[in-house]
């Protein structure tokens, strides 16, 4: 592994310290116009002290009418269900719209009827046979780690950092996890199931072998168990969460997308390009710990040539599908360079 790589990193990880300490410090009023920070800040308290109300009023219905049990078990599923195909739901409308083959990374494919039924098929197994029974043993798990359902709900502004915490944390883990998986000794064993789908689509973001949904479930729980340990906040956590794997493996890269503007992300194109080739990068959701441990080449590689030789400031500005222009221009190369090579055999024939 670049040295270099891993400076930058641990460079990046400081100075996160440092602006974090800052921000702690007592600084003069910042204003813009009449308005100051402070005022903003009050604003941003009233909005929290809202949002917070209605969230204890929802928990506490949600107290009245279920069971520690239920919560943590059936409902948790039946939130799980809702989210993962209502976040579905989206990219499979852009796919019946033709204007939207533009934005697909890989426009020539398109997964049909029958590979999404199967899709579902297997999925559903997996959720009721498999998902369903690990949730309705949450509710021990969650006891034994001390997992609160309790009133007062913890602060909403936690959420701005816990959130983006267990990001981090979950794409670490994914990322060792996913790697190993793909080792030879157990790849054709486990992993081999998730990468049926060349071109994924939303919902093939579960679909996958039993060991390796267990396993990558535990990376999902790490973030809240050492940083939050709150149903509410598993809930929000669960949610951002689904919506993100489900982007990821949705075959688009919309410009307007607004996980475009988080630094580092990963996204659908990163991703797709995995499911395309089997090979790196094998993060989830970020690309430093490709970039750092080296597991990006071919995708950056591929990237470059889709975009004329230019890389940009790789992996904070590296983003982008190949898009419709640069895959037309591609595939009239290979067309002319297949016509080139019969008009030269046939002089060469007939000579």
């Amino acid at each position: 592994m670049d040295s270099t790589r891993v400076a930058i990193v641990l460079a990046v990880l400081a100075a996160a310290v440092v602006a974090v300490t800052a921000a702690n410090t007592t600084a003069a009023p910042v204003t813009i116009g009449d308005i100051t920070l402070g005022d903003v800040i009050a604003q941003l308290e009233k909005a929290e002290a809202l949002v917070h109300a209605k969230m204890t009023a929802g928990w506490q219905r949600v107290m009245d009418n279920f069971s520690d049990f239920v919560i943590a078990g059936p409902l948790t599923f039946v939130f799980h269900e809702i989210v993962y195909f209502g976040a579905w739901v989206p990219w499979l409308v852009l796919d019946q719209i033709p204007y939207f083959k533009r934005y697909k990374i890989q426009p020539d494919k398109k997964a049909d009827w029958a590979m999404v039924a199967k899709c579902l098929k297997r999925l559903l197994l997996s959720h009721v046979f498999i998902q369903l029974p690990m949730q309705l043993m949450f509710h021990w798990v969650a006891q034994f780690l001390g997992f609160s359902m309790s009133l007062p709900l913890p602060p909403v502004r936690d959420l701005a950092w816990q959130l983006p915490a267990f990001f981090v944390i979950e794409d670490f883990y994914f990322y060792w996890i996913h790697r190993a998986l793909h080792h030879k000794s157990v790849y054709r064993y486990v992993h081999k199931i998730h990468h049926e789908h060349t071109h994924p689509f939303g919902i093939a973001a579960e679909y996958a072998h039993p060991i390796e949904t267990f396993f990558l479930g535990i990376g999902t729980l790490l973030g809240p168990l050492f940083f939050a340990k709150h149903m509410v906040t598993l809930w929000a956590w669960l949610f951002v969460r689904l919506w993100e794997t489900v982007e990821d493996h949705s075959g688009y890269d919309l410009p307007w997308n607004p996980t475009n503007f988080i630094p580092f992300w990963g996204g659908a194109v990163h991703h797709d390009f995995h499911h395309k080739t089997f090979q790196g990068p094998y993060s989830s959701i970020f690309t430093w710990c490709d970039w750092a441990f080296g597991t990006d080449k071919m995708f950056r590689a591929q990237q470059k040539k889709l975009r004329a030789g230019k890389e940009g400031a790789y992996p904070a500005q590296f983003r982008g599908a190949a898009n419709f222009e640069a895959l037309e221009t591609e595939q009239a190369k290979a067309v002319v360079a297949s016509c080139t090579s019969c008009v030269c055999f046939t002089r060469v024939s007939s000579g």
